[in-house]
């Protein structure tokens, strides 16, 4: 099977407010994309779009996106479990030897409030009585984090405040104020231990990633990073087993099977870019993608590890408690991650980036997740 290499990404808003349609928006970033790649829609063979109905206000929304897409007559798809999802089946389509070139689209342009919307994507009948927003879902998981392991606030606020402060750096994140462990503790209290700090915005924005087979990465003059293996695995619906869901073991699947493809371990990751919509998630996060052991976390954000200029950048974009768009956050993320290949952020250029996606943008207790490890391209 041919290997994977991603030629160009585009972006389009997320560093602000935009009046910009959902067209124009997905046109400006899918045009930079292919600019970026040295691609023209003419060597487009299928898009991959990523989103839910539901934030496009719409039925069969990616509909709408096909001129501006460049997917008219061409063969496309759409994924609602994250741009990581969507990402890993483009990788299939060009492995399988069905494609040669593969967009992946994603955007964000319909005013929403997230927590009705993810309120609507619980299970109603068996498993909740009473209604469950995202935000409910992170704020009792947190809780529970905070119980069962001698993780405090000021962990969970030094942690966000770690995510602010790379995000002060990155000229295309929402949130750029840099913002302290006390500035996040003194924020309005949301959802029990939770902060209007500790949780992240509704971003608007779109993002386009170009996938090319080795072939034609061949006859590119240069692409940003290769894909080195990726793994993706999905839990049943449920949130009483809370011992469970603490230890993620989703998470854990995926980041296996993705170290075992790319043929590394947890200490070949230069740096990392996760969907962690609670600084709880993060710190979790480390235990389950093996960078550090059992309940020392939140030690890697306070020697620094994790930090922008530490041994193990995590989030150097600001994460999603910095930018947050519910349809493209993904792809946003992995664009993040090649930039981070690049040496176009963070303090220097890595070798390796793992990036870690899921749909928990929707809520917690039953989530996809999808870990890649890209690689920057050998000289």
């Amino acid at each position: 099977m041919t290997d994977v290499a991603i030629a160009g990404y585009g972006t389009s808003g997320f560093a602000g407010e935009t009046q910009k349609s959902g067209n124009e928006l997905v046109l400006e970033a899918n045009m930079a994309a292919l600019e970026d790649a040295g691609i023209t829609h003419e060597d487009l063979d299928s898009v991959m779009f990523t989103g839910q109905d539901p934030y496009d206000g719409a039925a069969i929304s990616d509909g709408q996106k096909i001129a501006t897409a460049a997917a008219y007559n061409k063969p496309m798809m759409r994924l609602q479990s994250g741009g990581g999802v969507a990402i890993h089946q483009a990788r299939a389509k060009i492995r399988s030897g069905k494609a040669d070139v593969v967009t992946v689209v994603a955007a964000d342009f319909v005013t929403a409030d997230p927590t009705t919307l993810s309120w609507s994507s619980h299970e109603a009948l068996y498993h909740r009585p009473f209604g469950m927003n995202n935000r409910q879902s992170y704020g009792f998981f947190t809780q529970t984090h905070l119980d069962e392991t001698d993780v405090t606030r000021e962990d969970l606020a030094a942690t966000a405040a770690k995510n602010y402060e790379a995000a002060a750096e990155n000229s295309a994140a929402h949130r750029r104020d840099g913002y302290s462990t006390e500035d996040v503790l003194d924020s309005d209290p949301v959802v029990g231990p939770l902060t209007e700090l500790m949780l992240g915005p509704m971003s608007y924005g779109a993002a386009v990633l170009v996938l090319v087979s080795e072939d034609v990465a061949d006859e590119l003059d240069e692409v940003c990073g290769w894909i080195g293996g990726t793994g993706m695995a999905t839990a049943k619906y449920k949130y009483r087993d809370m011992a469970d869901r603490l230890d993620q073991p989703t998470l854990r699947d995926a980041a296996s099977t993705a170290y075992d493809e790319a043929g590394v371990s947890p200490d070949d990751i230069d740096a990392a870019e996760m969907a962690t919509y609670a600084p709880s998630f993060e710190l979790l996060g480390y235990e389950a993608l093996g960078f550090c052991d059992e309940g020392e976390g939140a030690s890697l954000v306070h020697d620094g590890t994790t930090a922008i200029d530490g041994s193990l950048p995590v989030n150097a974009s600001g994460g999603p408690l910095a930018t947050s768009p519910p349809n493209s956050g993904g792809v946003y993320r992995a664009i993040a991650a090649c930039q981070q290949l690049e040496g176009k952020l963070g303090q220097h250029a890595a070798e390796r980036v793992l990036l870690w996606d899921n749909d928990m943008h929707l809520g917690e207790p039953a989530r996809t997740d999808a870990v890649l490890v890209l690689e920057e391209v050998s000289t």
